[in-house]
């Protein structure tokens, strides 16, 4: 379950418009379920237009409150979770409204049918009926989360997959990364690749360790009182541990004695690893991905090239026009003529030659 409050847009979204959304078009009915409260006169999808009068009229003793004088509670459910009962739906709306302090507002509520899970829309007036005073929740989303979470463990709903649980089985700094960065760490890559084959490989010692590690570009190393495994190329690393509990130090010296590090013949076999880690976007096919990479490689070199023949043939030319130039101020210094010439007549030559210098870096 997803419960949140939908913002309206800088120019504010009155009651009356968002009530319309909520019951749908006339032709084209989107609300299959209609809940009403502290609206006396209003019992269906049918009265919308009086409960938006009513909510107008007490909306309209406040003078101070700014726009923003509704709030608008979207509730979603997971694809998979069954259809709710209306006793249920109810339950639902009433508690997430006390729980947002609306309980004695005037609001309606409706279920919609236009994708493929099931979602509420509630719209509540925030200026009490009696009092007339603008009830503005604070904290209201750590408040919707928690009453979410109880909402789902009553009616056994599947529960919402947060960022911090996704997070629980990764090193803080991992997760971070990846909520920065968007692509995959290389501690979330060890956990379902290193470390399967690593479980896979009938290890008898620690010449096996470090041998299926190569495979795929990663070298175990000491770090601290524990060990990490680190990408041979980039340099990044994650606690062994971290990624399975058979991987810890005090685990792997109990089956294979104490910690031997990599040997030379393994970390050059680590370095020719043609499977490694790429922290490629995690939405991306890894097929594409590699495909994409790929390409990278073939431009970078492609220019590499470029680049050096045309630092060659560059080389070359500058080293013509210097001689050149050495020439000419040989020559100028060898004229018969005044000290003020000869110093203005250098000067048009520097000029000369900054130009085609500059000409020849431009590649013209």
């Amino acid at each position: 379950m997803i419960v949140r409050h939908q913002r309206p847009s800088k120019s504010g979204r009155g009651f009356r418009k968002l009530a319309r959304y909520i019951r749908g078009q006339s032709d084209d009915p989107r609300a299959t379920w209609f809940l009403v409260a502290n609206l006396p006169g209003v019992a269906t999808a049918h009265d919308v237009e009086l409960a938006c009068r009513l909510v107008e009229a007490v909306q309209a003793q406040n003078t101070r409150a700014g726009k923003d004088r509704t709030y608008h509670l979207v509730i979603s459910l997971h694809p998979e979770d069954r259809s709710l009962q209306s006793k249920e739906l109810s339950h639902v709306v009433e508690s997430l409204v006390d729980t947002l302090g609306f309980s004695e507002h005037q609001y309606i509520a409706a279920r919609h049918n236009d994708k493929d899970h099931e979602h509420l829309h509630v719209a509540i007036n925030k200026i009490h009926p009696e009092s007339f005073r603008l009830h503005s929740p604070s904290w209201d989303h750590q408040k919707l989360f928690s009453a979410g979470r109880a909402l789902e463990a009553e009616l056994r709903l599947t529960p919402l997959r947060t960022r911090t649980q996704a997070r629980d089985d990764l090193p803080q700094q991992a997760a971070d990364y990846e909520a920065q960065q968007g692509v995959e760490s290389f501690a979330r890559w060890a956990g379902k690749t290193l470390a399967p084959a690593l479980l896979a490989t009938e290890l008898r010692s620690w010449d096996d360790v470090h041998r299926t590690c190569g495979r795929f570009g990663v070298v175990l190393r000491a770090h601290g009182n524990g060990l990490v495994f680190e990408d041979a190329e980039r340099g990044v690393r994650v606690k062994a541990s971290s990624i399975g509990r058979d991987f810890s130090k005090p685990r792997l010296s109990t089956r294979f004695g104490d910690f031997q590090p990599a040997s030379a013949r393994h970390l050059e076999a680590s370095g020719r690893a043609p499977r490694r880690y790429s922290p490629m976007p995690r939405t991306v096919p890894r097929k594409l991905w590699m495909e994409y990479t790929q390409s990278l490689d073939r431009v970078r070199l492609q220019r590499t090239e470029a680049w050096d023949g045309y630092r060659k043939s560059t080389s070359h030319e500058r080293q013509r026009l210097r001689e050149r130039y050495e020439h000419q101020r040989r020559l100028l210094a060898a004229l018969p003529v005044s000290g003020q010439d000869r110093k203005r007549l250098l000067k048009q030559l520097a000029q000369r030659r900054s130009i085609e210098s500059r000409l020849l870096r431009r590649g013209s």
